[in-house]
């Protein structure tokens, strides 16, 4: 199904323009997780920009539904759609946060296997999000193959709690290592409720 691009076209090209920021935060986080640390406070400065320009296109979004008399989909899938955009650039920009602040000795490889999920997930929501005005086969596609890495993130997340309870001796430092793949946990999570909001909407809309 396409939509009149009179009534729609501003609004999906500014959620494209969000979703955008889904893979420089994606990326900058790799960056900063194969830096070194004396390297990783800068790039994490350029992830804050980053979250900061996504908070603006979120909030031109927002205006832009509010603003609307005619939208192409329901009004709160839309609210949702945005916010859930934004809530994973934020957790992309909270774990590069627990990495600078924190200061872990040494992440575990499961880190690289987890921001390699992110990027692909983000890769996808960008790409369909960069094409809502038609939905068809294509969008189904993309919530299944998103559910197929969230469930690889899961995997890779709980060998990591495993290894490292069964490994570490250091308290503190099984603490620090944690913060870090939790939240990319639960950012690879909120990649899964973004697919499931644009489900929820092609279902309406099929």
């Amino acid at each position: 199904m396409a939509f009149k691009k009179s009534k729609s076209d501003g609004l999906f090209e500014l959620l494209a323009d969000q979703s955008q920021y889904l893979v420089q935060a994606a990326d900058i986080l790799t960056k900063i997780i194969g830096a070194d640390p004396q390297s990783r406070s800068a790039l994490n400065d350029e992830l804050h920009k980053v979250e900061h320009r996504a908070d603006e296109a979120c909030h031109t979004v927002l205006r832009k539904v509010n603003q609307s008399f005619v939208l192409p989909f329901d009004r709160e899938d839309l609210y949702e759609l945005a916010s859930v955009v934004d809530d994973c650039i934020d957790l992309m920009d909270e774990a590069g946060d627990n990495i600078v602040l924190y200061k872990p000795g040494m992440l575990p490889d499961g880190v690289n296997t987890q921001v390699e999920i992110l990027r692909n997930c983000a890769a996808l929501s960008h790409d369909t999000l960069g094409q809502l005005s038609v939905i068809n086969e294509k969008t189904r596609d993309f919530w299944i193959e998103i559910n197929q890495l969230e469930n690889q993130g899961d995997q890779v997340y709980r060998k990591m709690v495993s290894s490292l309870f069964e490994n570490a001796t250091d308290a503190l430092e099984v603490m620090k290592v944690k913060l870090v793949f939790d939240v990319i946990e639960d950012a690879i999570d909120a990649f899964e409720k973004l697919s499931g909001t644009i489900e929820s909407i092609a279902i309406k809309e099929s």
